[in-house]
């Protein structure tokens, strides 16, 4: 196999798998990255918050992280990782291609994918005006008139988060009866948050700005924002096809070095328990490198 034998492979290419890459590679460790080339935030205008880069588009901060890696020496490339057999020092990995490569270590970085309700218009605003995380995009709606997408028992915790930015808040559950139990109801009322719940035919907007949720019957509710709390599940089914424990959405279990319960396979990032911010997910990135490269220190040199 010569050349496709590595210390270690990463499965993701975002802010997580790229920031693994360039630690492991100033470790001087020998690793490859393959990603799918489809981000989860690609629609977003703007990664917010990330210390040192304002509002930098997602495929440019991913730009900057793929040639900052490979300046250390981490090999990248846009390819599908299809399966993965074997164990710890002897993995083999299958890319869709047919090309097999072999790593002592595996990294999934593969993030989550969102349910995005099917709503005509939704897609045209989404990333501009229409998000789906309110730690990101919640300081872009500062007093401003937002409804939010959704009926499931999280929904009224996810608008008392938004109450930090604005109080104009009104839920649409979209022809679902939503999941409010009393607490839950209790809260909505004493912030005056209402819950419309006829399912919405089609959001307008132009050029990216949303201005109304037209309902079944005609009518229409104006809009500055919109979010949307569906749910969201992990963007890779290969860990658990591995064995690697989960909790009940397929958030990974890992430890302090980001080891999963598989020995040999790490996770971080969104498909790890915690914040889903850009800056977090590059932070646990790091982590999980110095977890690899810990590893894979040879015996004699451990005291």
């Amino acid at each position: 196999m010569g050349q496709d034998r590595y210390d270690v492979i990463v499965i993701g290419g975002g802010p997580a798998g790229l920031a693994a890459s360039l630690w492991l590679g100033r470790y001087r460790v020998r690793a490859r990255l393959f990603d799918m080339g489809d981000p989860r935030n690609a629609p977003t205008d703007g990664v917010h918050g990330y210390l040192g880069l304002q509002d930098i588009p997602p495929m440019e901060l991913r730009r900057i992280g793929r040639a900052q890696a490979r300046d250390v020496g981490a090999e990248i490339e846009e390819a599908t990782v299809e399966r993965v057999e074997g164990e710890v020092d002897d993995f083999q990995v299958y890319l869709a291609d047919g090309r097999q490569f072999v790593a002592r270590r595996l990294l999934f970085a593969t993030g989550v994918r969102d349910i995005i309700p099917e709503i005509p218009g939704l897609m045209d605003c989404y990333g501009t005006s229409i998000w789906h995380c309110p730690d990101c995009d919640g300081p872009s709606v500062v007093d401003r008139n937002v409804g939010v997408i959704g009926w499931g028992r999280g929904i009224a915790a996810f608008c008392m988060g938004m109450l930090t930015w604005t109080d104009q808040l009104t839920i649409l559950s979209h022809g679902e009866p939503p999941q409010l139990p009393d607490r839950a109801a209790e809260a909505l009322e004493r912030f005056d948050i209402p819950v419309l719940t006829q399912p919405v035919v089609r959001i307008d907007g132009t050029d990216g700005q949303v201005e109304r949720a037209v309902f079944a019957d005609g009518s229409s509710t104006p809009f500055d924002a919109m979010f949307f709390n569906i749910a969201y599940g992990p963007g890779c089914s290969i860990p658990a096809a591995l064995g690697c424990e989960a909790d009940e959405d397929g958030t990974l279990l890992v430890d302090k070095d980001f080891l999963t319960t598989v020995e040999g396979v790490y996770a971080a990032g969104d498909i790890t328990h915690g914040s889903k911010l850009a800056i977090m997910a590059a932070a646990d990135g790091t982590r999980a490198a110095i977890g690899i490269y810990k590893s894979l220190l040879p015996e004699e040199r451990r005291v």
